[in-house]
């Protein structure tokens, strides 16, 4: 604040007035002259050496001019002379009341030679206005602070009444400014400091709703009560407070109560390395009483540490092994340095004990190994029981077609869209969902399926969305989660959802919009992430056109198809499904079964295998069943009858087939060539549609899909 530098001001800065000089020896009227030519209001007189003797001012030089007392300066001037020196500072002036003394002031150098005037004018303006600035500043100070102050003068009159006093009385500090105090606050006790003079710390009162707190205290001039001032704070503020320190003591307790029932050792020091606490553990590791250490330097009581080079560093130290001797044993301990910052500086450090030994952690590596391997263990065993059982490896084939798809499985794993895979029955469909589920990022949550055209539509919703308690009859008590919310964070296979109702396929539409779901009974809607994999042996577009499956959900499965072709479309892949099934087989019934017999072989490569895969696996299955111990061939004896048959329906048409008198195979073939162009063209026309293709031929949709397999067109 400038009191504090102005009290250290020195004169020769004020002085603004140049010294005017006269010799003892000049004459009254050459003094005149100096005086008028200079507009001076005095003149500083020297002697021979030039150091000041005198001083000689207008009035009394023309006051000796006018009763002609002298003629020279020498026997006029007034002496002894009061001098400033250059360094005399404000404070020693004001402190010795000068200021009031004279109207102007030499100042001399340290020769006590004349160098210039300072006026009591230039002061007093000077210290006018230093007053005048502090004022403004204790005033700023006062309005700044959260105190309520309230100052009277001696007869009891307001003269200070800060914001914060406003704001706490509600009272306008304007209006109550020059007021008596009493009539202001008809309680205070300002009144009685007054006329005692004594001081009152810490009293309660009353201001219209406001409890306070205030000390009021007598201000004193001169040994004489000039006033008196109150300092007051409103209790719930103040109780605010106290509940906050309480707080934080009990956090502190609670801290403390924490550190104290660590099993590791805890040590805190502050940045010269002082130790400032150390828990119980760490303590009678070391065999110390961890009260008695605080202060004392952490390298006189820890061996080898390195607490205070992390406190002066501020870098963090993980895992760093110490050798520490404790109970005349060393210990290669693994500990942990870290420092403390505050505000962007380092404070101090915290040390950590995280193994008396590296054997412990040897032995704990060792426990987390063995729990890791458990865990690993039961997730695979988890996973085998909601997780999807097979992978891309177990579907079998190597035909182009059937590479192909697996590289669609790939790539479609990859992502969370709906996929939808057609085919007709036992062609794998549910095996391409569980490699679908189990290539993707969702294979370690749970794979949840259901048939879709097993049950009936109120029982199906229930099934898929779950119900809330007493939403019907036979409800279970606190309700049932539905297969979505049970599949959340993994995959639902919505198998045969060609059979869904409208009014189903409408609930689930909404599901794949919003990812939300609604128990039956319920009102509040539950958040699922899901990815859906919709199957079906129906024409879904031909669905569509007939107004039983919705366009907008077929659009909304669509995302991405996988068609799976029967078996006829891929005989290529018989032999090696016919080796991975029987091995299969004979491992769930212990035989030995080592293939087909040359005329099982011919069977199936010329049945058209309706039932495709499942079909195939169950002929096997039974034939190896009806196989008696020896045999290692499945012959044909061991097929169905439906099968056995085909061995007489391909002799009879073999024999129909050869050429003889009237026949008319040529005919055929080429009734056939034109039948198949015929159908390539309506396809090509149609742009793939094949609705539209048999509209055009005149033709039934199935009778279509006969005549492409007839003809073997794609």
């Amino acid at each position: 604040m400038w009191i504090r530098e102005d009290s250290f001001m020195w004169i020769r800065n004020m002085m603004s007035t140049p010294a005017i000089l006269v010799e003892e020896t000049a004459t009254l009227p050459e003094a005149l002259t100096l005086l008028a030519a200079n507009g001076a209001a005095g003149l500083a007189v020297t002697d021979a050496q030039g150091v000041l003797s005198g001083l000689l001012t207008a009035d009394s030089l023309l006051q000796a001019l006018a009763l002609g007392r002298g003629e020279r300066v020498a026997e006029v001037m007034t002496t002894p002379v009061f001098a400033l020196r250059g360094n005399t500072t404000i404070a020693e002036m004001q402190r010795d009341h000068m200021v009031y003394r004279y109207s102007f002031f030499p100042v001399v150098d340290e020769n006590r030679r004349p160098v210039g005037f300072v006026t009591r004018g230039e002061l007093l303006k000077y210290f006018a206005e230093k007053t005048m600035l502090m004022a403004e500043e204790m005033q700023a100070v006062l309005n700044s602070v959260n105190s309520g102050v309230m100052a009277v003068n001696a007869g009891g009159t307001i003269t200070q009444f800060n914001p914060a006093a406003a704001a706490i009385t509600r009272l306008n500090r304007e209006h109550v400014l020059g007021m008596p105090v009493d009539e202001v606050i008809p309680n205070t006790g300002l009144k009685r400091v007054l006329e005692t003079g004594v001081t009152e710390l810490n009293q309660k009162q009353i201001i219209g709703n406001n409890e306070i707190l205030t000390d009021r205290s007598p201000v004193v001039k001169e040994g004489k009560i000039c006033g008196a001032v109150g300092i007051f704070r409103n209790i719930s503020d103040l109780q605010s407070v106290a509940a906050e320190l309480e707080d934080v003591k009990k956090l502190k307790s609670t801290l403390e109560s924490i550190l104290e029932s660590l099993y590791e050792g805890i040590v805190v020091v502050d940045k010269s390395g002082l130790i400032t606490m150390m828990n119980r553990a760490y303590g009678e590791f070391l065999e110390v009483d961890p009260r008695k250490v605080v202060g004392h330097h952490v390298a006189e009581i820890i061996p080898n540490t390195r607490m205070h080079i992390v406190a002066m560093t501020g870098k963090e130290e993980i895992a760093d092994i110490q050798q520490i001797i404790s109970h005349n044993t060393t210990h290669n301990a693994v500990v942990t340095r870290i420092p403390i910052v505050r505000d962007g500086e380092v404070s101090g450090a915290v040390g950590k004990m995280m193994f008396k030994d590296v054997k412990d952690l040897k032995l704990l590596s060792g426990k987390i190994n063995q729990l890791q391997t458990e865990v690993e263990y039961y997730k695979d065993e988890l996973r085998k029981v909601l997780g999807g059982k097979y992978t891309i490896e177990n579907i079998v084939g190597n035909s182009e077609r059937m590479q192909w798809l697996k590289g669609i499985v790939i790539k479609a794993a990859k992502g969370v869209s709906t996929v939808l895979v057609l085919g007709e029955s036992g062609t794998g469909k549910e095996l391409f969902a569980h490699a679908i589920h189990n290539a993707g990022n969702r294979r370690n949550g749970p794979f949840v399926k259901i048939n879709c055209a097993a049950m009936p539509e109120n029982l199906l919703e229930s099934e898929l969305f779950g119900y809330e308690e007493g939403a019907f009859t036979s409800a279970k008590k606190g309700g049932k989660p539905g297969k979505f919310q049970l599949a959340d964070g993994g995959s639902i296979f919505l198998d045969e959802i060609g059979d869904m109702t409208l009014a189903m396929q409408a609930k689930l539409l909404r599901v794949l919009q919003e990812r939300e779901i609604e128990r039956v009974g319920g009102t509040k809607t539950i958040k699922v992430d899901v990815r859906v994999i919709a199957a079906t042996n129906r024409d879904l577009e031909e669905m569509v056109d007939r107004g039983t499956f919705r366009q907008d959900l077929y659009y909304r499965l669509n995302i991405i198809t996988l068609n799976i072709p029967p078996l006829r479309e891929r005989r290529d892949d018989l032999e090696e499904l016919c080796t991975a099934l029987l091995h299969k087989i004979n491992s769930q019934t212990q035989q030995g079964v080592l293939g087909l017999s040359p005329e099982v072989r011919q069977i199936f490569w010329t049945h058209d295998w309706p039932g495709n895969v499942r079909e195939l696996e169950n002929v096997l299955e039974r034939a190896v069943n009806l196989m008696d111990e020896g045999e290692d061939y499945i012959t044909t004896e061991h097929l169905p009858l439906t099968l056995r048959k085909r061995i007489q329906k391909n002799r009879t048409e073999t024999a129909e087939a050869e050429p003889g008198p009237g026949n008319d195979s040529h005919l055929n073939g080429v009734v056939g060539d034109a039948e198949k162009q015929a159908i390539c063209r309506a396809l090509e026309t149609a742009g793939g549609n094949r609705s539209r293709a048999a509209q055009m031929l005149g033709i039934h949709r199935s009778g279509l899909y006969q005549k492409l397999r007839k003809y073997g067109i794609e």
